[in-house]
């Protein structure tokens, strides 16, 4: 068995996009896929076989001095294989989540719930989480013998809620919307309908997450770019903190994003598969130029940002996040009770935006959001927030109120 790796790798990656969505494995594979394509080309083949994975991994275990839990490039192997012989032989939940609810109310709720799905047009994941919810939930009920919609109050739907252990905030949220089509329909009454109207299943963290301008700008310069590792590194976090990218789209950064002659940055986002185009603002491009001249390893890659030491290439996100951090207590900023990763940067930017009354569209527009509701969740926007942004109420000339008509 044999075949052309850049086709076997993107049928690996397409089954996993369809069948078990998860961005961090497709990151995960996507680094292992291009040491396994620079193994290939030093051997002068494209073409995969079984064999070659073995002689690979003999390969791998020559450099690799220390191995850890995670094997990852043997993991690789063995889903290459299995998609050589048309088998797939990653874990999968054994839930059946086509499998109708139990009890006599169960057909409801499969009814329901398939309508929400395709109403709010969710997510295969999404949709998933709610099944267990829902499926838990008629259990629960056939379990306390309710055996029609009507016999459904609203001390059983507290008890039930009260014996969630995991996913409580899917569960509360799908069961307020069933609750709410029950009502519509006369079965339930109002009281058990709102039950859970006012439950709180995720806590705001009052403490505010993000850092301030000064923070940045003091982070910013603590990176010594004297060094091939600190032009890396100041180019990476400048496009989190000026830009607010995140870290797959920083770390995976290709040449061909770049248009240097109009001065912009095009790329499709990793997690999202939102294109988005963001202007090269002068700080980054000459923090770009200094590293790709100065300080990038001089071999031929499509990516930008490689590794300091060898094998070259892209950095993992916890080696992103770790020189974050790093850089962070070396300016002598406390991150103690703040989430401190490539996101609290982009957070942070958002939030400066907003508190330097930048509109919640153009703060959306920069995120690559595709709608501001999803920026103003983001951003945790209070109504402080808002009254910072608004904007003075004109005057009304007092003759307005003496025109004819107005009443």
């Amino acid at each position: 068995m044999e075949k052309n790796i850049h086709e076997l790798h993107s049928q690996l990656e397409t089954y996993i996009k369809e069948n078990i969505y998860s961005s961090s494995m497709i990151e995960r594979l996507s680094i292992e896929y291009k040491r396994l394509l620079a193994y290939m080309k030093e051997k002068s083949t494209e073409i995969y076989t079984p064999e070659l994975g073995e002689i690979y991994l003999k390969y791998r275990d020559t450099i690799i001095k220390k191995r850890t839990h995670h094997h990852y490039d043997a993991r690789y192997v063995t889903l290459l294989n299995g998609m050589l012989q048309d088998r797939w032989i990653l874990k999968i939940s054994r839930t059946k989540y086509d499998a109708p609810f139990p009890g006599r109310i169960g057909s409801f709720f499969t009814k329901f719930l398939e309508e929400h799905v395709a109403e709010k047009r969710l997510k295969i994941s999404t949709r998933n989480n709610y099944y267990r919810s829902l499926y838990k939930f008629c259990e629960r009920m056939e379990y306390e013998k309710v055996i029609e919609l009507k016999d459904i109050t609203a001390e059983k739907i507290l008890d039930f809620m009260s014996s969630v252990r995991n996913c409580k905030d899917h569960s509360a949220i799908i069961l307020r919307a069933a609750l709410k089509k029950l009502h519509d329909k006369g079965m339930i009454d109002r009281r058990t309908s709102k039950i859970l109207d006012h439950l709180k299943i995720r806590v705001r963290n009052e403490i505010q997450t993000y850092f301030t301008a000064d923070e940045i700008l003091r982070l910013e310069q603590s990176i010594n770019r004297t060094i091939p590792k600190g032009k890396r590194d100041y180019a990476m976090i400048l496009l989190a903190t000026r830009l607010g990218l995140r870290s797959s789209d920083i770390r995976f950064l290709q040449f061909s994003n770049i248009d240097w002659k109009n001065n912009i940055i095009r790329l499709e986002q990793f997690k999202t598969k939102v294109p988005i185009e963001l202007p090269l603002l002068v700080d980054i491009g000459e923090a770009l130029i200094d590293y790709i001249k100065n300080g990038r390893p001089k071999i031929k890659s499509k990516d930008v940002f490689l590794r300091a030491n060898g094998p070259y290439t892209t950095m993992t996100s916890t080696a992103f996040h770790n020189n974050i951090r790093k850089y962070l207590k070396r300016a002598n900023i406390d991150y103690s009770n703040r989430k401190h990763g490539s996101h609290a940067l982009r957070h942070s930017l958002a939030t400066n935006l907003l508190k330097n009354r930048v509109p919640i569209s153009i703060i959306s527009d920069a995120l690559g959001h595709s709608n501001t509701t999803v920026t103003m969740d983001y951003l945790h926007i209070s109504v402080e927030n808002l009254l910072e942004c608004s904007l003075d109420v004109p005057m009304v000339d007092n003759n307005f109120y003496l025109q004819a008509n107005f009443k």
